[in-house]
């Protein structure tokens, strides 16, 4: 018994193929439209697929496509079903992605091509058929067929050439159509996005209640059931639903979505004629009024002609002191503004650009710029639009986050991963001979059983403080274990390293119970140090560093 899926749209194909095959003693299953055979390419694998061309819920190209980017379904052979193949051009039949190729007719005729089709697959022989067309050599071309094809194709262009991203979507929202705005703004590939869930692009917190929005709407003719920005795929995405109520009492669903970070859509409005410009400024103000980023606009002599709030309060200017004044005298590094300048007059536009501005008080404001050149109708260059973002918060994180990438975070000290770069750098460098002292807390397990993990850190904490105050502020000093510290001395001779260890040990001594731990005298904090020193002209950093750890635990089992 082999496994036959029949994905058409007409129930009286279903059926005909259906009972065909099922007579033949294989196990069939049917589909409305590409959408439900999704569903059941879950749970099945078959032998033989036989799908139709032109159908609803993603049509056959699509299918075909989807079933072939799917290492599961590989060995499945696809037959297409159209009633159009004749019309069909020969770029358009490339694209199908189907084994072999069938075309619809009366059913007597019909019977014996499936025959035909199951007898390769009952002895194993499927592969002889492909890149046939069966019995579709000599089918005239119908002229109405052909107009609506065309017309098909129009649209199809049309749709596949907008900038913005649209989808199209089942009653139940799942989505069976999206053009390559939309992957693009998504991030997905075609395959990965059709038939999925709408829901399942949004965050999990947003889900209830736009389930809700879309449930409490009438659905009335071209009503919008929902109409907001959210992030997906690291974007702001403005997300519009529309439904269009049908004649049989069904919905045509479909999402538009914008990413409003792109500039084109502000430059397209500003750059219409001046009865547009008009119509289309509650929309521009909405946009320069709320937006967290600044937002200006310069003519073509590069002097401020408009400005947001955000501008303002970036850079510390009024409105009268603002107006008529040159966007060159903000920018803080001229270098880094004429290379921008160059890249825009090239061009015509710049994204996310790093540079530093002025602040009216003096202050230097890191930003990220971009820049899109406006045109008049004649394409005549009439000045720029700049969007800014202030940085100052992001460049904090981004160094804090260096900072702790290369730091103990409890000490303060340098971590390990820090160390052994070092250690590597100096190894090779003009440093030696390089000196490594290693320290070991004792009986820091014995305070941590007895007295808690607490107090324990405090210990940990206060041998470094002991470690750091014996050396130099840029020595490098770190943690690199639970209770476990190391120095790094280039040109480390022996007598300054033994200097070193002498401080350690005076700070040890001098600063034995001079600490509280919950208002209580703190643990006595002793260690066990060893050094190792490599020679002056090489040094083997595994090698030095384990004399180093060897020396320290010899000192750790015999005490002096």
């Amino acid at each position: 018994m082999k496994k036959v899926l029949v994905v058409d749209d007409h129930p009286i194909v279903r059926k005909f193929l259906s009972n065909r095959i099922k007579k033949r003693g294989h196990e069939v299953f049917t589909a409305r439209d590409g959408l439900s055979s999704l569903e059941i390419l879950k749970l099945y694998v078959p032998d033989l697929i036989f799908v139709d061309i032109v159908m609803p819920n993603i049509d056959g190209y699509k299918l075909c496509q989807i079933i072939r980017s799917r290492a599961e379904l590989n060995d499945c052979f696809i037959v297409a079903l159209s009633a159009i193949i004749a019309e069909e051009n020969e770029d358009s039949l490339k694209k199908l992605c189907a084994d072999f190729l069938l075309p619809k007719g009366p059913f007597d005729r019909m019977a014996g091509q499936i025959d035909y089709i199951v007898n390769h697959m009952e002895t194993g022989k499927l592969d002889r058929l492909k890149d046939e067309i069966l019995g579709g050599k000599h089918l005239p071309a119908r002229q109405i067929s052909k107009e609506l094809l065309s017309s098909c194709r129009h649209l199809e262009t049309t749709i596949n050439n907008l900038y913005d991203g649209l989808l199209e979507l089942t009653q139940a929202l799942k989505i069976v159509r999206a053009n390559p705005a939309a992957l693009s703004i998504l991030g997905e590939s075609e395959q990965n996005l059709l038939s999925l869930d709408l829901f399942e692009l949004f965050k999990n917190e947003d889900h209830t209640r736009i389930r809700q929005i879309i449930a409490q709407s009438e659905r009335a003719w071209q009503e919008c059931l929902l109409d907001e920005v959210f992030e997906i795929n690291k974007k702001l995405v403005s997300f519009k639903i529309i439904s269009f109520s049908k004649e049989d009492g069904g919905d045509n669903i479909v999402a538009i979505l914008k990413d409003v970070t792109v500039q084109k859509h502000t430059e397209h409005n500003l750059l219409g004629a001046k009865e547009k410009y008009r119509q289309e400024r509650n929309f521009l103000d909405n946009i320069f009024k709320n937006s967290v980023d600044a937002i200006a606009i310069v003519d073509e002599h590069g002097r401020f002609t408009r400005w947001n709030d955000s501008a303002a309060r970036m850079f510390g200017y009024n409105y009268g002191e603002l107006k008529g004044k040159k966007a060159f005298q903000l920018y803080f590094d001229r270098e880094a503004m004429k290379k921008m300048l160059d890249m825009l007059r090239k061009q015509e536009y710049v994204q996310n650009y790093r540079i530093d501005f002025a602040r009216k008080d003096g202050a230097i404001v890191s930003c990220a710029l971009s820049i899109s050149l406006l045109h008049d109708k004649d394409q005549k260059k009439i000045g720029s639009l700049s969007i800014i973002r202030d940085l100052t918060e992001w460049n904090q994180l981004e160094e804090r986050l260096k900072y702790l990438s290369f730091h103990d975070s409890m000490t303060g000290l340098y971590n390990r991963n820090f160390f052994e770069e070092e250690l590597e750098r100096l190894a090779k460098g003009r440093d030696l001979p390089l000196g490594i002292i290693v320290c070991d807390i004792n009986n820091l397990k014995r305070i941590n059983d007895t007295l808690g993990h607490p107090k324990g850190d405090e210990v940990i904490r206060k041998a470094a403080y002991i470690i750091k105050s014996s050396f130099r502020p840029d020595d490098i000093i770190a943690r690199i274990g639970g209770d476990e510290f190391a120095v790094l001395v280039p040109q480390g001779s022996k007598k300054l390293i033994e200097g070193c260890i002498e401080r350690i040990i005076r700070s040890l001594n001098e600063g034995l119970y001079d600490y509280e731990l919950d208002n209580e005298m703190g643990p006595k904090v002793s260690m066990a140090i060893g050094y190792a020193i490599s020679s002056e002209h090489s040094a083997d950093k595994k090698e030095l560093f384990k004399k180093a750890d060897d020396h320290m635990y010899m000192k750790k089992a015999k005490p002096s």
